[in-house]
């Protein structure tokens, strides 16, 4: 009995000693309430293990005596232990150097401009490249971060199990890791139970620097449209006449015939006219862009000739002949000249051009006679007007051989206009022929009034001539033909029954009057021929236009004129043959190249660096440990897995009954140790 006695006390001594040494060094985790926190003391013992079968002590006490048992059971431990943590951390960190160095490549390309280089030509088709760039660039900044992401969660996972914390702090943590989203909620936690602010927000701050990366991944690197200069041959065609051709031996009466219809049957833009411009058109190609190619504009400086200059004095009984007093510079000479000549006037409130008097002004100009009143501050009235007389029969007397007449007098005002050329260099759309622009450009018509004639200073010189002929007439005289010999309306007038005092207006003419706000009013078409007005003129009820709006139409008719006869005609057809010649023009083509946008990199190139900077704070002093712990996750089978075996996780909310999260962490605000207490857990407890 006594033997049995001493036997049961040393027994339980032993098992008492044993037990706790193996409970306080092997089996439970080291548990430290924090001082602010109010939580006690937990007493820890492994659950279902109050009392030790034989068996259990025996290898209890064979543990703690046999060297080799110990061995190798550090083997076995060892071997749990082992893992990849060092390698993890070497890679974590490797892979964001690599990802700021990427964005430091980009921006070393972008300041010297070597992705410009890589040019790709738009066309129909390939529009899918940016489509394929922006997917590309997407997937891998998705693929890259995700591998980021899965290492930094796992390291941090490591590192915050094997360290001295409290179980709240450890649940943030792993919470915050499950997305942005969670992270911000957690981030908001810390005001009321602040468990692990820096870690939360840190976790917070990577995860927003990898959704800026997935935000600007598509616009770091893009396909960039444009435009580039490509020269070609093209042909292009001249409206301009060329030296040689003969400008009286034109078919003026059907070319004047067609102007009036310009503008009504077709539309003349980019067909070589515009306004009072002529310009080179190119023949219709597949190539597109454009083309600088030659223009002249025709400009008119028109004024009132003085009656000091020219004076017609007419005389009655006469026959319509009077007298012309020439002064210079219509003279050409040093003297007047006087001499005899018929005039023939136009009726009140027309503008016609008169060859007669033309030939009397130098170079290239033209002389109108307007029967209309005239309107200038500038020019007194009686210096400009010319005397004339309408000479008809009574309405008795027509048909009488010989009727006696009644001469009545009236106003008339001589207009001379000096044409005058301006060359420009135009360019004009290759596909449409579209004039883009003129150089120099066209000074904009200003309004202006009438003010006297005077010769210019320098005699216009261009290359609309005849050629040299023994014609009296002057070659630069062609101007006057397009009016004088072009086709005529079959009707007009005559102031009495002898035919030297008849005349008609030509088309031109009235449609030159209709372009200067002057509408001709004509008998009824069913009289055709001439008739005679035998009553007296009225007084003109028309105010002649400004002299910028005679000038404008003036202009506008004779490059009308050219473009009629050499572009639309032909020589076979009356007018003279363009002219074909190679030409450069400049091809636009649309090309893509790549493009780094400065501000998206800048800005994933500080995402990136900041997370470079995390990542260091996470592996920190985790390069050369290589210890883990036995479970390599929080889920939820790892969390019964710990329960199952510590009643402090039993214990440590077996008291709380409200599940609410904020009052599960103010429970979980309590220190622990796992990988102290659980790295040298056996694997075969009974």
């Amino acid at each position: 009995m006594l033997c049995t006695s001493i036997n049961q006390k040393w027994t339980t001594s032993l098992q008492h000693d044993v037990l706790s040494h193996f409970m306080a060094s092997h089996t439970l985790p080291n548990v430290f309430a924090k001082s602010q926190q109010d939580h006690g003391v937990f007493p820890l013992h492994l659950i279902g293990t109050h009392h030790m079968c034989p068996l259990t002590l025996e290898r209890v006490q064979t543990h703690t005596t046999s060297s080799d048992h110990q061995l190798a059971s550090s083997v076995v431990s060892k071997q749990r232990q082992e893992s990849g943590r060092p390698l993890l951390a070497i890679l974590c960190t490797l892979l964001h150097i690599i990802l700021v160095l990427l964005h430091v490549v980009i921006l070393a390309l972008n300041i010297s401009g070597i992705e410009h280089r890589l040019v790709v030509q738009l066309t129909s088709g390939n529009e899918i490249w940016v489509t394929i760039l922006s997917a590309s660039s997407q997937t891998f900044y998705m693929i890259y971060c995700m591998i980021l992401v899965y290492l930094m969660q796992r390291l941090t996972f490591l590192k915050n199990v094997t360290r001295r914390q409290t179980v709240t702090a450890l649940h943030d943590t792993m919470n915050a890791w499950r997305g942005l989203g969670s992270a911000l909620e957690c981030l908001w936690q810390q005001s009321t139970v602040p468990a692990s602010r820096w870690s939360i927000l840190s976790i917070t701050a990577y995860l927003t620097c990898v959704f800026s990366l997935h935000v600007v991944s598509s616009s770091i690197i893009q396909l960039q449209t444009f435009n580039t200069t490509v020269d070609a041959s093209a042909t292009k065609i001249s409206y301009w006449p060329n030296p040689d051709v003969d400008m009286m031996a034109i078919q003026w009466q059907s070319i004047s015939a067609l102007v009036p219809t310009l503008g009504r049957f077709a539309n003349l833009q980019g067909m070589g006219l515009h306004n009072a411009t002529l310009y080179d058109i190119i023949r219709p190609t597949d190539k597109s862009g454009r083309a600088i190619v030659n223009a002249s504009s025709f400009r008119a400086n028109c004024g009132l000739v003085r009656n000091s200059m020219l004076h017609y004095s007419p005389e009655i009984n006469a026959d319509n002949f009077g007298y012309f007093t020439l002064n210079p510079p219509i003279s050409k000479l040093n003297h007047t000249m006087k001499f005899k000549a018929r005039f023939v006037h136009p009726y009140p409130d027309e503008v016609t051009i008169n060859p007669a008097i033309s030939l009397f002004f130098p170079g290239p100009t033209v002389a109108f006679i307007a029967s209309t009143a005239v309107n200038s501050s500038n020019l007194p009235g009686d210096e400009t007007v010319q005397h004339v007389y309408w000479e008809y029969p009574l309405t008795s007397f027509i048909g009488n051989p010989q009727p006696p007449l009644i001469y009545r007098m009236y106003d008339v005002h001589v207009v001379a206009c000096t044409i005058d050329i301006q060359p420009h260099v135009a360019t004009v759309d290759v596909q449409t022929n579209q004039l883009l622009g003129l150089s120099p450009s066209l000074e904009p018509d200003a309004p202006s009034e009438w003010e006297a004639w005077s010769a210019p200073e320098e005699e216009p010189k261009w290359d609309i001539w005849s050629p040299p002929s023994a014609s009296v007439l002057h070659n630069e005289k062609w101007l006057v033909s397009p009016f004088v010999s072009g086709a005529h309306h079959p009707i007009g007038w005559c102031m009495n029954q002898d035919r030297a005092s008849c005349y008609g207006l030509s088309l031109l003419e009235i449609f030159f009057m209709q372009q200067i706000g002057i509408n001709t009013q004509f008998p009824d078409p069913a009289f055709s021929g001439f008739s005679v007005l035998a009553h007296p003129p009225p007084i003109p009820r028309k105010i002649l236009c400004s002299r910028d709006k005679f000038e404008s139409a003036l202009s506008r008719a004779y490059a009308a004129l050219l473009w009629m006869g050499g572009g639309q005609l032909g020589a076979n057809g009356g007018g003279f043959d363009r002219k074909h010649e190679i030409t450069t023009i400049s091809q636009q083509l649309l090309q893509w190249h790549l493009g780094i946008n400065l501000w998206p990199l800048m800005f994933a190139l500080t995402c990136s660096l900041l997370m470079l900077a995390l990542s260091m704070r996470v592996t920190n002093g985790m390069h050369g440990r290589n210890n883990t712990m036995p479970i390599d996750s929080a889920g939820v089978l790892q969390i019964i897995w710990l329960t199952n075996r510590f009643s402090v996780l039993t214990d440590l909310l077996s008291d709380v009954e409200d599940p609410r999260e904020d009052v599960l962490r103010a429970a979980g605000m309590i220190d622990v140790d796992l990988l102290q207490e659980l790295k040298d857990v056996q694997v075969d407890d009974c």
